[in-house]
């Protein structure tokens, strides 16, 4: 209670604060942007999704039977605000930084537990030369195809009938999550449609801050994306990897998380084709860096795995339908660290978008979903989303 009016208090003082200072407030698109007489911008966005999900999954509860549930939920992306605070432009160089605060729909039982959480963090420095950022922000590995459609305004996987916080979206049926970290990153400006973006990311410690494991150096990740335009739309084509190395000292043992991606993104008039293919190496079936869903994640170490997705969008004026289908998969595998099984994820999904009001989208999905490592489900789901 204390931390959630420390919350409020802070951004109420900030909103006062800029208030006080801007002479030209207004509304632009879905950005609150604030102006004061000396060119320093305030600019505040935001995204609210709340869903309603009627799911069955199967064999799910202690007798073999199916379990059903309905639970209201964040989707993929949780309930955020975001504080942008520009400094006036000097030499060609401007200053930025970004804040953003995120809040989660809780599952069944869970009342006023981690209500709030910061992603973003982040110093901005742009110009002629590209864009520096350093603090904490999105990861750049798989980046590009986490931009799905079907999972970007839905809910995609998720944990089973009681799932709490955002859900998975594609994590481990289709990509490697890109996670927020804290990192150090630099992105080329647009040079005839071609940009490189490159940085150092915190490493990820597989077993938690153990003296037992060390994680020298920073992970590596890079992504070059061409972006070519046509009469009638676009092309985006993006490859990208990243490696780390983990020394588990107590074992003597040290491996590489390490990967690559490939992927494409058509736009035809209304019509979006997405295609991304990735393999990594001790990152399983889960989809998440240095982690895994119910182990230490030292035994996936070595483990192979492959993570891909199409999907096929149309947009015709306010409304959108789309489908997509994706698997996420590991070989078995052992080390003296842990063994892990062969595991396949695969989710199918159907969703619609409405855009009722320039602010609200009305979104609908349908998903049928199949594990190795997770009961297999069905889900109805429906809900909205308020942008500003």
């Amino acid at each position: 209670m204390k931390l959630k009016k420390l919350y409020l208090t802070t951004l109420l003082s900030i909103g006062l604060l800029i208030s006080l200072l801007a002479t030209s407030p207004s509304l632009y698109a879905q950005n609150i942007v604030y102006e004061t007489n000396d060119n320093w911008q305030f600019e505040v966005t935001g995204q609210l999704p709340v869903f309603i999900n009627l799911s069955n999954h199967e064999s799910y509860n202690t007798d073999g039977s199916d379990q059903f549930s309905t639970r209201i939920m964040s989707g993929f992306n949780p309930g955020n605000i975001t504080f942008n605070i520009s400094a006036p432009e000097m030499d060609g160089v401007s200053v930025k930084a970004i804040f953003q605060i995120n809040h989660h729909l809780q599952g069944a039982s869970i009342q006023n537990d981690g209500l709030f959480e910061g992603r973003i963090a982040d110093i901005e420095i742009s110009g002629d030369f590209g864009t520096v950022n350093m603090g904490k922000g999105f990861g750049i590995f798989n980046s590009s195809s986490i931009g799905d459609a079907g999972s970007g305004m839905g809910i995609g996987r998720f944990g089973g009938p009681d799932a709490a916080n955002a859900t998975l979206g594609r994590i481990g049926t289709g990509y490697t999550y890109a996670n927020f970290n804290p990192r150090l990153t630099y992105t080329t400006p647009d040079l005839g449609g071609f940009s490189l973006k490159a940085g150092l990311i915190n490493p990820e410690k597989p077993d938690g801050l153990s003296d037992q494991i060390t994680t020298t150096t920073p992970r590596l990740e890079a992504q070059a994306n061409y972006l070519i335009s046509l009469d009638s739309g676009s092309i985006d084509v993006w490859a990208g990897g990243m490696t780390q190395n983990v020394d588990v000292v107590s074992q003597n043992f040290d491996y590489n998380i390490s990967g690559w991606d490939l992927g494409t993104r058509i736009n035809a008039g209304g019509l979006t084709l997405t295609g991304t293919y990735s393999e990594t190496k001790g990152v399983g079936a889960d989809g998440l860096i240095g982690l895994n869903l119910t182990g230490s994640g030292l035994d996936q170490a070595n483990v192979d795995a492959t993570q891909w997705y199409t999907e096929a969008t149309y947009t015709a004026g306010d409304f959108t339908l789309g489908t997509s289908y994706g698997e996420g998969s590991q070989d078995a595998n052992s080390t003296v660290l842990g063994s892990s099984p062969d595991v396949t994820n695969q989710l199918l999904m159907v969703f619609s978008r409405y855009k009722l009001t320039e602010q609200l989208t009305l979104i609908g999905e349908v998903q049928n979903f199949e594990s190795d490592a997770q009961a297999n489900y069905q889900a109805f789901i429906a809900g909205m989303q308020f942008n500003f």
